[in-house]
């Protein structure tokens, strides 16, 4: 038989932010730190990672600028996590665009997104595993899209963000019996740089796109954190392997 499972969560845990210099990552990052995690951001912006340590100088959070995408990166941040405690905790939330229609999309345009937004989240989670295990308790949570299901002129994304949904469900299956859940968190529209340059570029064509939203606005990063650290708690001990689409409604089919 095996040992029962600690639901409740080590003292000093770490957790993994990946892309936390702007947007979604760094939100759900300073929402961790609140909630007494300790926090290692990884992202390839050093401007950002800089401006997230000087506000959280007192906190327990170290940066790493890298590739999200490089084993050797990912290794050295848990590396650096271990100093601060166990590290249980990870957030597989850097993504990248490359927007193509099919006849147009490129090797390097696939391949840049395939390894971002999908190799990423696998070399994470093999990186944190070990460390999970031991602790018998590990906390994964991948930020997917609901554009998972396709999207137009995003064929490289939607086979990313959809394989984050089964990459996810198959760390479910594997880590349940070492105390790890993990489940999917799926934004829809939300109020990051990356948006604000589709608003400020095409005004028409964001309205016609926000008007679809059955709330009649985009989400805030701090919506998806608050979401991301629920999955990250005790309170989520049996929620495992699922997909919460945070998205305004956007995915019941409203037009």
């Amino acid at each position: 038989m095996n040992q029962p499972i600690d639901t409740g969560r080590p003292e000093r845990a770490v957790a993994i932010v990946t892309g936390a210099a702007r947007g979604i990552g760094r939100a759900t990052a300073e929402r961790l730190v609140r909630d007494r995690w300790g926090v290692v951001c990884v992202d390839v912006d050093a401007e950002g990672l800089a401006e997230v340590e000087r506000d959280h100088s007192s906190s327990p959070l170290v940066t790493v600028i890298g590739d999200v995408a490089d084993t050797e990166v990912l290794e050295h941040a848990v590396e650096l996590g271990t100093e601060l405690g166990p590290v249980i905790g990870a957030v597989a939330n850097a993504g990248i665009f490359r927007d193509a229609r099919i006849p147009n999309l490129d090797d390097d345009e696939w391949e840049q997104v395939i390894n971002v937004d999908l190799t990423a989240p696998f070399l994470l989670t093999r990186a944190v595993w070990p460390s999970m295990s031991t602790a018998r308790y590990g906390r994964l949570v991948f930020i997917s899209s609901v554009s998972k299901d396709g999207n137009f002129g995003q064929a490289n994304y939607a086979a990313a963000k959809s394989g984050v949904v089964g990459l996810a469900r198959t760390a479910a299956i594997e880590g349940g019996k070492h105390g790890i859940t993990s489940n999917v968190i799926c934004p829809g529209s939300i109020d990051t740089p990356l948006n604000l340059s589709f608003k400020n570029n095409a005004p028409e064509a964001y309205e016609r796109f926000i008007s679809r939203v059955p709330l009649g606005r985009a989400g805030q990063p701090s919506e998806i954190a608050a979401a991301c650290t629920w999955l990250m708690s005790d309170d989520s001990s049996y929620v495992t392997g699922q997909v919460l689409y945070v998205d305004g409604g956007m995915s019941c089919g409203y037009s």
